[in-house]
């Protein structure tokens, strides 16, 4: 669950498949039926400045309390 909390709470992600695009997206492959374990997000970037980005993973981060 805390996956999924942390995509929701990144305001700069969109939780969605990466197509290419120039936003950065999240994603969680295990809900997808992959060999990857619970809990971990895979990440697209995109063009978003990279401080911009830190700033946004770092905040949904303590927003989880991690």
């Amino acid at each position: 669950q805390k996956a999924e909390d942390f995509i929701d709470n990144c305001t700069l992600m969109q939780a969605a498949t990466s197509f290419g695009g120039v936003h950065t997206s999240a994603e969680r492959r295990s809900k997808r039926g992959d060999a990857v374990p619970p809990g971990f997000v895979r990440l697209s970037i995109g063009c978003e400045p990279v401080e911009e980005l830190w700033q946004a993973i770092e905040a949904s981060l303590d927003r989880l309390g991690g």
